[in-house]
């Protein structure tokens, strides 16, 4: 698999502290020096943002099609690839992504059904040499994930309101790339405190780095 050195993503179901995560190892990455771009996925370009409101939008579920959801997923990748995040990392910046190309892996390939093969074929047509060099999965339970997305308070997207089957099936999607792709891919316990998740994290990122 042909990856990007300084780009890492962090990867997990929802309420599973991604955002916290990001912003606390970009912080951190900041302080040792580096230039660091950070972004959510889909989105963080402008065309991006504008997929990313047509597949989050509860106005269409149960209308979107599989295949339109997967290839909406891919168009947005393609998009921020080439605005933000090649030149970003042409530039010698580190780039952090929210989400990034094991999100399609685990929620089309495993609880849409779409299969391994189709995404993984459409994520090197997509993401070519421009995959992460790291992706770290925050692991927590199904249960823990409603949890912490109904202490919200917020009105739940198109893909937050889809079932626990699914959700499960999310999980095993991340927990079979964490296994059948080491070492791009590495599974932590997103249940330890934020402080012990950041520490595992950091290592994992620094030593990627070669420090």
């Amino acid at each position: 698999m042909d990856t990007a050195q300084r780009f890492f993503s962090l990867e997990g179901l929802d309420g599973s502290g991604k955002t916290t995560q990001l912003e606390l190892l970009k912080k951190a990455l900041e302080n040792d020096g580096y230039q660091v771009v950070a972004l959510r996925e889909p989105g963080g370009a402008k065309i991006s943002e504008s997929i990313r409101q047509l597949l989050l939008d509860p106005l269409y579920k149960g209308i979107m099609a599989e295949n339109t959801e997967l290839l909406l997923y891919s168009a947005a990748r393609s998009q921020v690839i080439e605005e933000i995040i090649k030149p970003a990392l042409d530039q010698g910046k580190i780039v952090i992504a929210d989400r990034f190309a094991w999100s399609t892996y685990a929620y089309q390939g495993f609880a849409r059904g779409l299969g391994e093969e189709k995404v993984l074929k459409l994520t090197e047509i997509t993401c070519g040499n421009c995959m992460p060099s790291l992706t770290v999965v925050l692991d927590i339970p199904v249960g823990e994930s409603q949890n912490r997305k109904s202490n919200r308070g917020t009105p739940l997207d198109r893909l937050e309101q889809e079932t626990m089957e699914f959700f499960e099936k999310v999980r095993e999607g991340y927990l079979t790339a964490a296994q059948k792709f080491e070492p791009w891919v590495k599974k932590i316990d997103g249940t330890c405190s934020k402080e012990v998740v950041f520490e595992n994290i950091y290592k994992l990122v620094k030593e990627r780095l070669g420090q």
